[in-house]
């Protein structure tokens, strides 16, 4: 490489590991070393700076605005609130009579001092076995009581994204401090419901098909002559000695950070061994064992209180499901058990594959900030009144035909994927720590939709929720959680949307009058990044304040009316 002193750090850090096969077109192994290399030089360069950067950042979209009362749409959540007012679809619960399910409630219990959902009173698969869903409550931020005045699907999606114009996104803000190889990963690329922007120019690389092939190609595309003139043994070989010689070189320079390089250019050398190792063989287990404790959590069956005792449809609205096929409310029959629907759920499209990605990428120091989806509730196997045919249906989230107790069940199954899929990744980003710290205190994991729903009185489905929205965020950043902010209405829109639901309500001394928008999410959730400045405070402040790992709520959340 040269003597140090005489390369410029642009030279350092555009030079290739692969500089020595300039004629031929990098394999997988190749790119790889490249990558690990540019970034163990930035990571140098930002401990000798003492300038670390954002926290990681992944966004998962939920798109199609599904109900999300089971989950993270808290409605009372202090003992001392009053009474909601009761709305059949504003439900976490089953209500049984005898052994069979006749209706449904909005049930809680207080986890350290938070009434929160029904749902986080179970456990789900790891791949570690069974884990109480408390644990993630730990760690978890309720951003409620916010909304946008507009109707529409991918308006509501990219308004939170980039709530403000000519400032960066949320994605691109943590972007703009990244001092990873790939500042932004986008997996599968979200079309309209995308809204990324970076100040500093920061692409976001936005990939196809196997997305971690898709992302190394970045350094070389593949070819099926990639080997030509040389074995792929050889090139390897050669390809992890020229990134040794790269990282050797900068040591010796006078750049910043090339002492601290100098000094740990062993580990260096061990985590490309574990890189070439790995690439090959890490795909396809991972994107099964994401899938595998994503589906046996959403399958469980004996959960108290959703599907301990038969579900036998007596065919009215309560019962209906809206499904894909012709996007329609088909009706439950009552020649059927309900519970049966969900044994065959398959796991959402998209989320083992992201999560099987963003462990990879944050574990090897490539990626810091992520856009990922999780698709549709699809296999549910339900027999349709109207016919008597078993059909194999995909229930679409956005619910406007879902009744109240087919609801609950396939909402609670739902959410307990995502939850399983999530701590199956916090799991391994626990185990994997950098300058001291784990991965997990590192990393901010933020859950959006559309929208939540705004629910029928009579039980009978949802409509478009767009002044009513949730967000939540995860992070092991947050200690000794839950925690909720955003104030809510406890009565309704009127007319046939009675009952507490979630409706956005003004936050008394708040720099934003009025109902909040999205902006007070973003600033919200920016607090949480540790960037050195937050454009969005200005209009919205944050909600909260993070004190090493102390959590401070500066607005208490409450319920108004």
């Amino acid at each position: 490489m040269g003597d140090g002193k005489n390369l410029t750090r642009r030279g350092f850090i555009a030079g290739g590991a692969v500089a020595g096969a300039a004629a031929l077109v990098a394999t997988p192994y190749e790119r790889l070393l490249n990558a690990l290399s540019t970034g163990f030089i930035h990571q140098a360069q930002a401990e000798a700076t003492g300038n670390l950067g954002a926290r990681n950042y992944i966004n998962i979209l939920i798109a199609g605005g599904p109900m999300r009362y089971t989950f993270d749409a808290w409605m009372r959540t202090n003992p001392s609130d009053a009474p909601l007012e009761y709305n059949p679809m504003v439900a976490t619960k089953l209500v049984r009579s005898g052994n069979n399910i006749v209706g449904t409630e909005y049930a809680t219990f207080n986890y350290n001092g938070v009434m929160v959902p029904h749902m986080f009173s179970q456990s789900v698969t790891t791949s570690a076995g069974a884990k109480a869903l408390t644990e993630l409550l730990n760690n978890m931020l309720v951003i409620r009581g916010f909304g946008s005045g507009f109707d529409g699907h991918p308006f509501n999606a990219t308004i939170q994204q980039a709530p403000v114009g000519g400032v960066s996104s949320v994605m691109g803000l943590a972007a703009d401090y990244s001092k990873k190889t790939f500042e932004a990963v986008e997996w599968p690329d979200r079309g309209a419901y995308g809204n990324y922007a970076s100040m500093s120019g920061k692409a976001l690389n936005i990939l196809t098909g196997n997305p971690l092939n898709s992302l190394l190609e970045g350094f070389g595309g593949p070819a099926a002559d990639r080997a030509k003139g040389r074995s792929l043994k050889d090139r390897n070989r050669e390809a992890f000695d020229l990134a040794q010689a790269r990282l050797r070189a900068y040591s010796q320079s006078e750049f910043a950070g090339s002492t601290i390089l100098s000094k740990n250019l062993s580990n260096a050398s061990d985590l490309m061994k574990k890189g070439i190792g790995n690439i090959g063989s890490y795909w396809d287990g991972a994107v099964a064992r994401y899938r595998s404790v994503i589906e046996a959590s959403m399958r469980q069956q004996g959960l108290v209180g959703i599907n301990d005792v038969a579900m036998i449809s007596d065919q009215g609205n309560f019962w209906r499901v809206h499904v894909a096929a012709g996007n329609r409310g088909l009706v439950v029959s009552r020649d059927s058990d309900l519970r049966d629907s969900i044994k065959t759920m398959t796991a959402p499209g998209s989320l083992a594959e992201g999560l099987a990605l963003a462990e990879y990428v944050l574990k090897e120091g490539l990626v810091s900030t992520m856009n990922l989806q999780m698709g549709d509730p699809a296999g549910l196997m339900i027999k349709d009144a109207a016919d008597g045919v078993v059909g194999n249906h995909v229930a679409i989230k956005d619910m406007h035909e879902t009744g109240a107790i087919p609801g609950v069940l396939i909402t609670t199954a739902y959410y307990r994927g995502l939850c399983a899929g999530m701590m199956e990744l916090i799991e391994q980003l626990k185990k994997t720590k950098v300058n001291g710290v784990d991965l997990w205190s590192e990393t901010v994991i933020q859950v959006i939709s559309e929208f939540n729903r705004t629910a029928r009185t009579n039980g009978t489905g949802s409509d478009h929720g767009f002044n009513q929205m949730v967000t939540s965020v995860f992070s092991g950043a947050i200690q000794r959680g839950p925690f909720v902010v955003g104030n809510i209405y406890r009565a309704g829109h009127g007319g046939g949307y009675v009952g507490t639901q979630g409706r956005a309500a003004p936050i008394d001394g708040y720099n934003q009058k009025g109902m909040p928008s999205p902006t007070m999410a973003a600033s919200t959730v920016t607090a949480l990044l540790r960037v050195p400045k937050n454009p969005y405070e200005n209009l919205a402040e944050p909600l909260i304040r993070l004190n090493g790992d102390q959590l401070q709520i500066l607005k208490a959340a409450k319920l108004v009316g």
